[in-house]
């Protein structure tokens, strides 16, 4: 245990003067390989480079290209069209097109930052327009993106795959059911609000001419959900090629069916791709490394045994863990805190006899409510910034909004048959 109180001191010590969580994580290791006396150029080189070498790790470019291209061949627009004949009508009726088009865009993005700057540049703007209050707009906005990443495709469930060895697809379907309920839960609290607060319903009426042609505009992005999820259910294709596919979809549709997308658009594109998947990469490799440490040390039986005599049952130690990972979110992005704890705590988690699919999704549900809390909630200060607003008035407005996704991993931690409905089917 005395390594694991060296790896986490250094480690969240230098997080805390600034230091980038690559070198952070990096320095941790090498500190705790330089107590051991294990410490080697070989070695560290061997194990950042065999977390890399990984056919999983294929889907995390794909899938970022795949959300790039349709974001820039006008996919939001078109999902927020659809969405506003779809449930613009209801009172509250933009706080539920912002939710609806998030939900939808969230099945081609898996990135609660791409949905939130996607679907805000469009939204955020719209809503003040109509009057509705901007801080409500980007809190709306904000927590709609959380479902980025939880509903399939999710790069977060395809780090947590790739280190833990369970099925990226069985996670991504693991991921349908909490997705959808916080999508009711939010749309939920918004019809309460704009009911209690006497708020007018929008004036367009519902028109099913306007909804078959909005669908009919939207069906290019609506089918790749359709594709990646039926591909994987099908048994046609894996998880990482379901990402292939995607983008390649998305570039054909991005080019010859919306017509927006140049060939000069895509060597940016790439470019900006290739640099996401490098920043993630990277830090899977150190991770590695990390995890090296660990299983050395044997840090993760030795935690597991203390727990086993401290915790009474399964459902206090996921209590106890949700409540780590609700802090660490506020500190760490939701992919690098699954690459940190995953391998100290998956295994605490299999000694419990808990499904390692369930706490994935659970994990990234937690971690992903970090993107809209202080002080590194990045969708926070992306919504805040296309709002206009400062990120404290955004962080008010956004906590009824984080009442209900705490609710959803309150309900999913209590009820895990609502994670494992759809695995439990298909990977049986």
């Amino acid at each position: 245990m005395t390594s694991l109180l060296i790896l986490f001191g250094v480690f969240f010590g230098l997080l805390i003067i600034g230091t980038p969580i690559l070198f952070a994580l990096l320095s941790a290791a090498l500190v705790v390989l330089s107590v051991v006396d294990l410490l080697s150029p070989q070695l560290v080189l061997q194990r950042v480079y065999a977390g890399l070498d990984s056919f999983p790790m294929l889907a995390i470019p794909f899938f970022m290209a795949a959300g790039a291209l349709m974001e820039r061949g006008g996919i939001s627009r078109r999902l927020v069209n659809f969405s506003s004949y779809l449930v613009g009508w209801v009172r509250g009726g933009l706080g539920h097109v912002a939710v609806m088009a998030s939900t939808f865009f969230a099945g081609i993005s898996g990135s609660a930052v791409a949905d939130t700057t996607a679907i805000g540049s469009t939204m955020i703007p719209m809503m003040k327009a109509r009057g509705y209050d901007p801080a409500f707009a980007a809190s709306v906005v904000a927590a709609a993106g959380v479902n980025g990443p939880v509903i399939p495709p999710s790069i977060p469930l395809v780090l947590y795959g790739v280190i833990s060895g369970v099925s990226i697809g069985a996670l991504f379907m693991g991921g349908v059911v909490p997705g959808l309920l916080m999508t009711v839960g939010l749309m939920v609290l918004i019809y309460f609000k704009a009911s209690r607060g006497g708020w007018a319903i929008e004036p367009e009426p519902f028109s099913m001419p306007g909804l078959v042609s909005s669908f009919v505009s939207a069906i290019g992005a609506l089918v790749m959900p359709l594709i990646i999820v039926g591909g994987i259910l099908g048994g046609i294709f894996t998880a990482t090629e379901a990402a292939a596919v995607a983008t390649v979809y998305a570039l054909i549709a991005g080019l010859f069916i919306y017509r927006e997308l140049k060939p000069s658009d895509l060597p940016d594109i790439l470019r900006s791709a290739a640099l996401n998947t490098a920043m993630v990469m990277v830090i899977v490799g150190v991770a590695n490394l990390v995890g090296y440490v660990l299983t050395i040390e044997q840090i993760p039986q030795a935690l597991s045994s203390f727990l086993e005599e401290k915790v009474a049952d399964a459902l206090v130690l996921l209590l106890l863990i949700n409540l780590l990972l609700l802090v660490a979110g506020c500190f760490l992005d939701g992919g690098s805190a699954i690459i940190v704890f995953t391998p100290v705590l998956l295994p605490v988690t299999q000694a419990f006899g808990i499904d390692p699919v369930f706490f994935g999704v659970m994990m990234t549900v937690n971690l992903m409510i970090g993107t809209i809390t202080p002080p590194v909630g990045l969708s926070l200060y992306i919504a805040g910034g296309i709002a206009g607003l400062p990120i404290l008035k955004v962080c008010r407005a956004i906590l009824p909004f984080l009442g209900v996704h705490l609710a959803v991993l309150v309900l999913i931690t209590l009820f895990p048959e609502l994670v494992l409905a759809i695995p439990s089917r298909v990977y049986q």
